[in-house]
C-alpha cells in the first residue's frame, strides 16, 4: 500500500521522540511504500541519514513549517515544543490533502506526537486514518506533587485543566469517533479512551518495539559486578519532575542508613537536575550518586551492562523505552507501580512498589533496593528472565502483525 505517515517528531538521527517516529516509519516501510510528513526541525537529521545511507528508497519525506528557535531551558523548551506542534497541526491537513492529490495514498497513519489531548485533524482526509499509538493518560496524584519544582507543579495544574477541556472538546470527540483505527499505547490510555471509542476498532500497541537484532545487541552475558562490590543502580532519560527522582534519592538515603554499599548513576539532563544535585548533597549521599550528562550508542549499552538495577519510580509514561532497554540489558527493574512502567514490570518481572502515600512509597523503594543488595546472586538470572519476556511481549514481529491487522480493518472501512 501507499501509506502517508505523519510524525511531527521523526528523524533517522534522533533519539527520544524523533527516534520513536523513525522506528515506526522503518517498520511500516518493510511492507509498504511510505511518504513521511514531518516538521522542519527534523530536516537536518534526515539529510544526515540520507548521507549515511539510512533512508531506504521507498521512503520519501516533506517538511512543514519554518524553523523556530528552541530555548536552552528544558522546561521552557518543553512548552515551546507543544506550541510548535499546535502550529504543525494547523497546517498538516492541507499539506496531507495536497500530497494525496499528487500520489493517491491508501491510508494515513499518524505516529508522533500521538497524545490524545491534541487530536489530529487528519480523520478529515478522504482516506482511512490510523491514529497512534496514543499515550498520555498518566496522572500524578496531588499528594505526590510537593516533590515537584514550582514550575513542574504549575505544569501539572495546566495539564489537569487541559485534560478536562480536551475530553469535552468537539475536536477530540470527532477525532476519536471518526478515526478508522486507534492504537492505545498502554492500559491506562485504553481505559480512558474506550468509553469515547465505544465499539469502534482499537488495538493495544506499545510506542516502542524490540527487534531480534536489538535484543541481541543489548543482551548481557556476564554479571555486572562482583557480589561483594557496591550495588550499581542506573536511571536514564530527561529528568523531569514526573520521574520521581527526589523520591528515589530519599529512598537511597534510607538504604545508606542500613549499611548497604551502592552507586547510583543518573544519566541525562533535565529541568530537575540542579535541584536533585542539591538534594543529594542535603541527604549526604556524596560520591554514591553520579550525575552523568548521558550516554550514546555502545557507551550507553556498556553503562547498562555495568549496572545491577534500573531504579526510577516515574509517574507518567507511555512506553518507557529506557526501562525496556535496561531490562533487555540485564538490569533488575525497581519502579513505582503506576502508569506504564508499573504495568510492564508486573508483566515481565521485577519490583513494582505500590503507591499509597509518599512515605510508604519511599520506604517501599528503599526496601526493594535492600532486597536487591541481599540477593545479588539472583539478580542477573531474574533480570534475564524479564528481558526475555520484554523481547517477546514487545517484539517487532508482534508490532508488525498488529499494524497489518489494523491496516486491513482500516482499508475495509473506506
Amino acid at each position: 500500500m501507499k501509506v502517508l505517515v505523519v510524525g511531527y517528531a521523526c528523524s533517522p538521527c534522533g533519539g527520544s521522540e524523533p527516534g520513536v517516529g523513525w522506528a515506526a516509519v522503518c517498520r511500516i516501510a518493510r511492507t509498504h511504500d511510505v511518504w513521511v510528513l514531518t516538521d522542519i526541525h527534523n530536516k537536518e537529521g534526515w539529510e544526515q541519514g540520507r548521507e549515511e545511507g539510512q533512508v531506504p528508497d521507498n521512503i520519501r519525506v516533506r517538511f512543514l513549517r519554518d524553523r523556530s528557535a528552541c530555548s536552552k531551558n528544558r522546561f521552557v523548551a518543553h512548552l515551546q515544543s507543544w506550541l510548535n506542534y499546535r502550529s504543525f497541526n494547523t497546517q498538516v491537513l492541507a499539506a496531507a490533502n495536497e500530497w494525496h492529490r499528487e500520489v493517491g495514498f491508501d491510508l494515513c497513519h499518524q505516529v508522533t506526537i500521538a497524545a490524545w489531548r491534541m487530536p489530529s485533524p487528519l480523520w478529515r482526509l478522504p482516506i482511512p486514518f490510523v491514529w497512534g499509538p496514543i499515550g498520555g493518560a498518566g496522572y500524578i496524584p496531588p499528594v505526590f506533587r510537593p516533590m515537584l519544582s514550582p514550575a513542574s507543579r504549575q505544569f501539572e495544574r495546566v495539564r489537569d485543566w487541559q485534560s478536562a477541556l480536551a475530553l469535552r472538546s468537539r475536536a477530540f470527540r470527532a477525532c476519536i469517533r471518526e478515526t478508522a483505527v486507534v492504537f492505545a499505547a498502554n492500559e491506562e490510555t485504553e481505559v480512558l479512551l474506550k468509553p469515547y471509542r465505544e465499539d469502534r476498532p482499537m488495538f493495544r500497541l506499545p510506542i516502542a518495539s524490540v527487534s531480534e537484532e536489538k535484543a541481541e545487541r543489548f543482551r548481557r552475558r556476564e554479571p555486572a559486578t562482583v557480589e561483594d562490590g557496591p550495588l550499581r543502580l542506573f536511571a536514564g532519560g530527561n529528568m523531569e519532575g514526573r520521574k520521581g527522582l527526589s523520591l528515589a534519592l530519599k529512598a537511597l538515603a534510607k538504604v545508606a542508613e542500613r549499611g548497604v554499599d551502592f552507586r547510583y548513576t543518573i544519566a541525562g539532563g533535565g529541568p530537575e537536575i540542579p535541584a536533585m544535585k542539591a538534594l543529594a548533597e542535603t541527604l549526604e549521599l556524596g560520591e554514591r550518586v553520579e550525575f552523568h550528562e548521558g550516554y550514546r550508542g555502545d557507551a550507553y549499552i556498556g553503562a547498562l551492562h555495568r549496572s545491577d538495577v534500573y531504579f526510577l519510580p516515574s509517574f507518567r509514561e507511555s512506553t518507557p523505552v529506557t526501562l525496556l532497554e535496561a531490562v533487555l540489558s540485564g538490569c533488575y527493574p525497581v519502579v513505582a507501580d503506576t502508569s506504564a512502567q508499573g504495568e510492564i514490570v508486573r508483566l515481565v518481572g521485577g519490583s513494582a512498589v505500590p503507591v499509597e502515600s509518599v512515605q510508604q512509597l519511599i520506604q517501599g523503594l528503599a526496601d526493594a533496593v535492600v532486597w536487591c543488595a541481599e540477593h545479588r546472586g539472583e539478580l542477573l538470572e531474574l533480570a534475564n528472565e524479564a528481558g526475555a519476556k520484554v523481547a517477546d511481549q514487545f517484539s517487532s514481529t508482534s508490532y508488525d502483525r498488529t499494524v497489518e491487522e489494523a491496516y486491513r480493518i482500516a482499508s475495509a472501512s473506506r
